[in-house]
Parts: structure tokens; sequence; C-alpha cells
């Protein structure tokens, strides 16, 4: 079990990461300036240098709560976990009773996750208790066990799943290097699935997200494992090469996955993305899709495996 607290301004691995993010974030600039030369002042304004821009952001935030210790990373994943739960209850429709509920029992978790393995686990049953008891609180007599349904799923989805992010840095030997190479595997991940479906792809996927193709699956795995190669010097030791080889495909389920999920909730909401909070990519979920799935994916790996 690790420190709570940490300065990342001290720790080893800060300045290889910062090095290799910075390389990555200029080489990405300069690529994205070659393909939109034909802008000229109008570059700032195109989708792509959006992008950029919003991970030139995301990275250093990201690199520092890794780098801050467990609360750091509590306190971020707090934040994802708030806005995510926000935007699901919109997506979803849930009426104002059931989202400050959702909302409260969401901030539950990544406290009790920092202090306790064990109070984690309970979380889920004892809260369970809490919600079935919200229909006769409430007296909602027409939609009241809908109601339960999408809150009591959205906390499991967002609020549960994300956290196992803050159980990895918490209690799992390196797991703070095990953290940054999620960060950057998961970011390169859906990024390469994005260039190649784009430039080569031409067998669709799923009718879920028409834009998917199989050749966008192929882009996944192969910027996972660019992502975890980019980071390898921060895996732990005693698994390095289980975690370098088994590491990458696990990652690029996970992103798959929960981007076809989001996708889902999407179409049945009626909407392309689950807000505009975040320039470039529309809503924080549709940045953290990923993500939600991979965090319990690398966890469970690392716990019975590595």
């Amino acid at each position: 079990m690790s420190t709570l607290i940490a300065n990342p301004l001290l720790h080893p691995l800060l300045v290889p990461a910062a090095e290799r993010i910075g390389w990555l974030l200029g080489l990405s600039l300069l690529l994205i300036v070659w393909v939109l030369r034909k802008h000229g002042r109008d570059l700032l304004r195109q989708g792509l240098f959006v992008k950029w821009r919003t991970w030139a952001i995301i990275a250093p935030l990201y690199l520092g709560a890794v780098f801050g210790g467990p609360l750091a990373v509590g306190v971020l994943v707090l934040g994802m976990t708030l806005q995510g739960l926000r935007e699901y209850a919109e997506l979803v429709g849930l009426v104002s009773h059931y989202r400050r509920v959702l909302k409260l029992m969401g901030i539950t978790v990544v406290p009790v996750g920092l202090a306790s393995l064990d109070g984690f686990y309970l979380l889920a049953p004892l809260l369970l208790l809490v919600a079935v008891a919200q229909p006769l609180a409430f007296q909602a007599v027409s939609t009241g066990i809908k109601q339960l349904a999408l809150s009591s799923f959205g906390w499991a989805y967002i609020a549960w799943l994300l956290a196992h992010l803050v159980l990895i840095g918490r209690y799992i030997p390196g797991g703070d290097g095990v953290l940054l190479v999620i960060g950057a595997a998961v970011a390169l991940s859906d990024n390469a699935a994005f260039a190649v479906g784009s430039l080569f792809g031409k067998h669709k996927l799923t009718a879920l997200s028409p834009n998917k193709t199989w050749e966008g699956v192929f882009g996944n795995l192969l910027g996972a494992y660019l992502g975890t190669g980019l980071m390898s010097f921060a895996l732990p030791e005693s698994s390095y090469w289980l975690l370098l080889i088994g590491l990458p495909p696990l990652i690029a389920v996970g992103s798959v996955w929960g981007d076809l999920f989001e996708s889902a909730i999407k179409r049945e909401a009626g909407v392309k993305d689950a807000g505009s909070w975040l320039p470039g990519f529309g809503g924080l979920l549709d940045r953290i899709d990923s993500l939600i799935l991979v965090a319990p994916l690398t966890y469970y790996f690392l716990r019975l495996v590595a």
C-alpha cells in the first residue's frame, strides 16, 4: 500500500515521462500543422488542432495526479466521476431527485477506495440497499423502478468502475508506473484507431457505431503497444515482460469495448456526443469511455495474473 501524498516533482519517473510526452506532443503538433497547412489562419479553429490543444492540457494534469500519490489520483477520478455522472444523467433522462442521489452516491467511492479495499468491495451491496428505498421515499408510481435501474447502473458503470484507477495507484506495487502506462496506451490506442480507421477503414465493425471498422480495431491494438512501449520504463520490474506483452491487448479490448458501449448509450439517447464540455471531443464521457473499462480490466489482470 503506497502513501497517500507524494511530491510529483521528486518522483524518479517524472523527468523521463515528461520528456516522452513532450516529444509526442511536439511531433504530433508538427504533423497536424503539415496536414492542415492549407488552412492558414484558420488552423487554430480546426478540429485536429483543438483536440491537440485539449491533449496538451490533459497530459500534464494526468501526469501530476499519477506522481502526486493516490490522493491526487483520487481527486482526478472524483472530478471525472462527477462530470461523467452529470453527462450520463442527461443522456438517460434521470429526474432531478435521482440525479442528486446519484451524485451523492458517486462521491463516496473514491474516499472509501482510498481508505479500505474491503470497504470498496462492500460499497456496492450496501448502496444497493439504499437504492431500492428510493422509489418508496420518492413515492414514484410510474417510472420509479426505471429511474432506479438507470441511476444504479450509472453509479456502477462510471463511479465504481472508474475508481479502479485509485485501487491501482493505492494497492498495486508500482501502481503509479502502471497508471502512467495506462494513460499513454489508452490515448494512443484511441488516436491510432481514428487514424488507421480514417485512412484504411473499409470493413464495418458494428451498427452501434457506423464509423468503426476492423481496420480501426487493428489501430487500437497498434496504439496500445506503442503507448505501452513508450512508457515501458515505468512498468514494475517483477512483471515487466508479462505486462509489456500482455497489457496492450487488454487495453485495446477495453478501449474498443468502452467506446462501443458508450456509443450504444448515445444512440439510444439519439445524440452524437455526450456533451460539449471537452473541446474537440464533445463530452467528458466521450474521452474517458475507454478508460472506464480499461481501469478494472487492468486492475484484475494485475491482481490475478501479474
